[in-house]
């Protein structure tokens, strides 16, 4: 019988050619049983999702890597998806893309920059939106999702920038020519 050696994190040990077959065989089933999802009580009893997704402008541009939040007037959730560099997004409740619980929704819309650095180097974080849109009170903007059909968002940001117009570096980093 061959003997092979084994190194994991600075632990060896010497596995025959079965132990190597179980070890791979049982390594396998890990992996994969915690890469999936996996329903259960508390997920079956959530309310369903429905896939949504949009569009967002700013002043008729595309709004790039704006935080797009509904919040459901008639649950206790909220659902959420960034744009890409179209102005494109896809909501999350429970899982990416899953979409928005059916039902009336208050819009906020937010697109952070980093402005500056603590003495902690903790960042200092601001909306460059206009701030009218980053409260669902204030923002005006609503959305209906339907249980039936695409759910298909568009919304429109106006105003200026307010805040820098690229993140502040990283202390220590050299500076971007």
């Amino acid at each position: 019988m061959r003997n092979d050696v084994a190194s994991f994190s600075g632990w060896t040990c010497r596995l025959g050619s079965r132990q190597w077959l179980v070890t791979f065989c049982l390594t396998s089933l890990v992996v994969t049983g915690c890469s999936r999802y996996h329903e259960d009580k508390f997920s079956r009893a959530r309310p369903p999702v429905f896939k949504t997704t949009g569009r967002v402008t700013w002043n008729g541009e595309p709004a790039v890597g704006a935080i797009v939040a509904l919040s459901s007037l008639s649950h206790n959730l909220t659902a959420s998806g960034m744009t890409d560099a179209k102005g494109e997004f896809i909501l999350k409740t429970w899982r990416q893309g899953d979409g928005a619980v059916a039902g009336d929704h208050r819009v906020t819309i937010q697109t952070i920059m980093i402005s500056g650095w603590r003495a902690d180097l903790s960042a200092i974080e601001v909306n460059v939106m206009p701030p009218k849109y980053e409260k669902p009170d204030t923002s005006d903007l609503t959305a209906t999702i339907s249980d039936k059909g695409k759910n298909v968002l568009s919304f429109e940001v106006v105003g200026p920038r307010c805040g820098p117009t690229s993140p502040a570096p990283f202390p220590g980093y050299p500076k971007a020519k």
